[in-house]
């Protein structure tokens, strides 16, 4: 059997001829971005309108930094330096959209890791009028490679075929968890065109082949995810 796999550039749940309808919502929005493995640092946005405002929380509590915007293009290459003073997070987009006149809105950031290890990741996260309810998007947290999901399910056609043919498997590699509202993904490639990791790194995939007997154990194998699209 063959296999194909492959890291996408962009995220599939994002359905092409999707009407954005823009600033629609007048309340309050929010949601969290969270960072580093242990989330220490947190940050609370608020979208009231077209006014972005960034508020910054360690262990819990508010450092009583606020960062206000006019709108989120204003907020374009801002820095979040983490309290470890090795690493920084630079927010080079984050944006909103509202798929349909009464849905949720989504928000939408660009990050990029700078530090010891540096790479660029991304989230899509739904917004929610309640602080207290905010969705969370952990940039930097622990990663795991997993196949690519609609509305955190798996489609049942993405799956690996028998024969000799080639299998599309695509995936993806970030923190995502479905309760808390999070998929964060890493970049495969930037503006340059650049690989998201040094030449070498890469991630890997376990993957588990039932054998031809049923009552012969299954096979595993591990394949590296080395190539992008």
């Amino acid at each position: 059997m063959k296999k194909k796999w492959l890291l996408p550039l962009a995220a599939l749940v994002i359905l092409a001829g999707v009407v954005a309808y823009g600033h629609a919502k007048t309340k309050p929005q929010y949601a969290w971005l969270v960072f580093g493995s242990e989330g220490k640092l947190r940050v609370q946005v608020c979208l009231e309108g077209e006014a972005l405002t960034l508020e910054q929380f360690v262990d819990g509590k508010s450092t009583g930094r606020k960062d206000h915007f006019k709108n989120t293009s204003e907020c374009a290459n801002f820095t979040i330096s983490d309290a470890d003073g090795k690493t920084s997070y630079v927010i080079t987009n984050i944006s909103d959209r509202v798929d349909k006149p009464d849905g949720p809105t989504q928000l939408m950031a660009d990050i990029d890791i700078k530090g010891p290890l540096e790479y660029r990741q991304y989230c899509d996260l739904e917004m929610k009028e309640n602080p207290e309810k905010a969705r969370t998007a952990h940039f930097h947290g622990p990663l795991t490679a997993g196949p690519v999901t609609i509305s955190w399910k798996i489609p049942p056609k993405l799956a690996l075929q028998r024969g000799d043919k080639a299998t599309d498997l695509p995936a993806l590699v970030g923190t995502m968890d479905a309760d808390k509202g999070c998929w964060v993904v890493i970049r495969s490639h930037g503006a340059k065109n650049e690989p998201a990791f040094s030449k070498g790194i890469h991630p890997y995939v376990d993957v588990e082949f039932p054998a031809k007997e049923t009552s012969a154990p299954s096979i595993k194998k591990r394949y590296p995810l080395d190539q992008f699209c």
